[in-house]
């Protein structure tokens, strides 16, 4: 019987009520032998105080019928009468001179062992010959007269023991009671949390890609349990975030894939539909030839945003100056802006120095340079530039061009996102370009936003702590 209730609790150790249960159990029952143990001492301690303070209390008193009396033998004579009226407790005592001769004893007295007379006073516990029990010696030195005496007073501990010994029974049965309490108070304590956790694991286990929008009931309690349920409700909602996120991504993705290809499959269709020369099969390649090139730079851009998410990017940290990269850029991008009669300045160039990765701030700048110029028309204007403040470097790249509603300003940055600007543009492109300005920025520790200017056209901007 008892090996198969230990074989069941080993099989339901792994259960948290059961490791709660014994632990609730193992500190209960330590705490309770640990009283009962302190409580022992304690009452061993107060009753050998009492006994000690009744054989003061008689020695005293028999110090006081010697000196009243002119015959220390009738003083002795009178207490010991006076001791043996009393039934509740039983006193020996011995009359000795300093050189240790008896002068008076009680029956037993005579085993007392002989007093250390180094002392004036002390106490001992001592087990007389012949007798069970423990007794309790006090001996004090006192002069009645000219001739100094040593008094040995005794009593029986036999109530202390008899006492303590009921005390120890009275734990003895009680420890096991106090285990099956610790046992019941655990289980019932275990019972309650450790059902709300299985409640949230079954609820948890029952959700899925297609019920991220169902959420664990919160216990009205402020305790860990409803920090752990507000804690999975979060991971929900963020698991919940992450998928809409992948559909509108797989979405997005799929539909920036199939126009071109489309594209590319009509061009085709419509060249292999008769019999055509060289010169119109070369012009039907180079127009697939291009939506190719556009879907090559697609994915290279999908696959350089994924690994700045997993961060993967190693920046090649390097100090750089920035001027020197605008005005660099800026001579790059002049040819195209002047063939769209674009007019690009570099404008308030300032020196700034900073640590920086030269081909990600390079590929920073195209892309908000590319933006610029598609969108800003003939005879507009693209400035660069770039000032520094006390706290930070601002690098700022500002058109002429149609602009950017109010209420799209801040979903610029996300990826796929197009405005209607760029729905328009007879240039459009795949909505990822800013998306990889933001990351590079980050990358950086630098933050990159956009307002909108007060006449035509938007600035962007990038913000450089100075202490970098």
């Amino acid at each position: 019987m008892f090996s198969k209730l230990i074989q069941k609790y080993k099989d339901s150790a792994g259960r948290l009520d059961v490791r709660l249960t014994t632990y609730y159990t193992i500190i209960l029952v330590t705490l309770s032998v640990l009283v009962c143990l302190f409580c022992f001492i304690r009452l061993q301690h107060l009753l050998l105080k009492q006994v000690d303070k009744i054989l003061i209390d008689e020695a005293h008193e028999l110090t006081d019928d010697i000196a009243a009396s002119s015959d220390y033998r009738a003083g002795c004579a009178r207490f010991e009468q006076d001791i043996n009226r009393r039934k509740y407790y039983q006193i020996e005592f011995r009359l000795l001179t300093t050189d240790l001769q008896t002068l008076y004893a009680t029956p037993y007295a005579s085993r007392l062992p002989l007093p250390d007379l180094g002392v004036s006073r002390s106490f001992e516990t001592v087990r007389l010959e012949g007798k069970r029990t423990r007794y309790r010696v006090y001996q004090r030195t006192f002069s009645p007269g000219s001739q100094d005496m040593v008094v040995q007073i005794a009593t029986t501990m036999r109530t202390n023991q008899e006492l303590l010994e009921r005390f120890y029974e009275n734990v003895l049965w009680a420890l096991p009671l106090i285990f099956v309490v610790s046992i019941g108070c655990g289980m019932l304590a275990a019972r309650k949390p450790c059902r709300i956790i299985r409640n949230i694991a079954a609820v948890t286990a029952t959700i899925t890609s297609e019920s991220l929008h169902e959420r664990l009931p919160v216990p009205s309690a402020r305790d860990d349990v409803r920090a752990l349920t507000e804690t999975i409700n979060g991971m929900i909602e963020r698991l919940e975030a992450s998928f809409a996120q992948m559909r509108q991504f797989t979405a997005d993705v799929s539909h920036e894939l199939r126009t071109p290809l489309f594209a590319v499959r009509g061009n085709m269709e419509v060249a292999l539909s008769r019999q055509r020369d060289a010169a119109e099969y070369r012009e039907v390649l180079s127009e697939c030839l291009e939506k190719i090139d556009f879907l090559i730079k697609m994915v290279n851009d999908m696959f350089l945003i994924s690994r700045f998410e997993a961060g993967k990017i190693n920046l090649d940290a390097q100090v750089v100056n920035l001027a020197s990269i605008l005005q660099d850029i800026c001579d790059f991008y002049t040819p195209m802006a002047q063939d769209r009669s674009i007019d690009l300045q570099l404008e308030a160039c300032e020196t700034a120095v900073t640590l920086a990765d030269r081909g990600r701030v390079l590929q920073l700048l195209s892309n908000l340079l590319d933006n610029a110029l598609k969108f800003t028309p003939q005879g507009g204007r693209v400035t660069l530039s770039l000032v520094r403040q006390q706290a930070a470097i601002i690098l700022e790249v500002t058109d002429t061009g149609i602009g950017i509603p109010e209420h799209e300003l801040q979903r610029v940055f996300d990826r796929f996102y197009q405005s209607d600007r760029s729905r328009s543009s007879p240039q459009r492109g795949a909505g990822l370009g800013l998306q990889i300005c933001k990351r590079i920025a980050e990358a950086h520790g630098w933050t990159i936003g956009v307002r909108p200017n007060a006449g035509q056209g938007v600035t962007f901007f990038v913000t450089i702590p100075v202490k970098q």
